[in-house]
């Protein structure tokens, strides 16, 4: 699984980017990064492999905050990532995917 903190935008507080060249384990970035990605993988009924990200934070958050967020793919670099599933709970927010790498394989 990997892990990716998440820089905010001087510019526009919605807009999220990855930090890719990193090595830190989830406990550390949680410690020192508000808002940050994990990568999942979940296997689908014809054991295809898909790669999601979630969103996770260390301040709780109400669905409409977590919403408010555009994510940049940690993959690609370039597109926004697109909600797929829902919240878990205050701290552990929603599941997303990338709409163009997803669709690369």
């Amino acid at each position: 699984m990997s892990n990716y903190p998440l820089k905010v935008n001087k510019f526009n507080w919605r807009s999220l980017e990855p930090q890719t060249n990193t090595c830190y384990t989830e406990d550390y970035i949680a410690g020192h990064y508000d808002l940050y990605l994990t990568s999942e993988y979940i296997t689908d009924e014809h054991n295809s492999v898909h790669r999601y990200y979630r969103l996770h934070t260390n301040k709780p958050h109400s669905i409409e905050m977590a919403l408010a967020y555009d994510v940049k793919c940690p993959r690609c670099g370039s597109h926004v990532l697109k909600q797929v599933g829902r919240c878990r709970d205050y701290y552990t927010l929603g599941l997303y995917e990338c709409p163009v790498c997803d669709r690369k394989k």
